[in-house]
């Protein structure tokens, strides 16, 4: 379905899809619930309680707290206590999150919050070109060894000595 040109379509906002497969309006309020949504979710009342959905989407005032967990999420309203994604989390520049976040990747516009303990799945198919500055150290350390140089502190980040010492 799409929307024609006409003075009357409701102009869409970011996130938002004509394929949701549940929404919430505004003055709407549940508590203790378990919803399970097998597309996406568009919550902008206030929900409390269980939520798992293939994407989620908080509108500006809407208001989610409780175990949450999708592959996808659209965040510009208040997301409470704990949010598990798979896969990438975006928060809008009014979007708040407190608790504890989990999510594959992250697009955080600017006034955005993040408030918690703040969690990024580590994927075993990411590790390769994305080595942690220990990996590197051990890395350097390594390539040193084989070729028989001893690495410079500068080589392998901040030591606790002087880094002017002799090579």
């Amino acid at each position: 379905m799409t929307n024609s040109s006409s003075s009357s379509a409701k102009p869409v906002k970011p996130g938002e899809s004509d394929d949701l497969a549940f929404f919430m309006g505004e003055k709407c309020s549940v508590e203790g619930a378990v919803l399970e949504v097998d597309g996406a979710a568009r919550i902008d009342g206030q929900f409390s309680g269980k939520l798992r959905a293939v994407h989620l989407i908080v509108g500006e005032k809407g208001h989610v707290a409780g175990d949450i967990s999708s592959e996808t999420a659209d965040i510009m309203g208040t997301v409470e206590d704990t949010l598990v994604l798979s896969g990438k989390l975006t928060i809008r520049e009014a979007g708040r999150i407190e608790g504890t976040i989990t999510y594959g990747s992250l697009e955080a516009h600017e006034g955005a919050q993040l408030v918690g303990q703040i969690n990024t799945q580590v994927r075993s198919t990411r590790t390769e070109g994305t080595s942690s500055l220990s990996n590197l150290r051990s890395a350097i350390s390594q390539s040193a060894r084989d070729t028989g140089a001893a690495p410079k502190p500068a080589d392998i980040g901040p030591a606790d000595e002087d880094s002017d010492s002799e090579s």
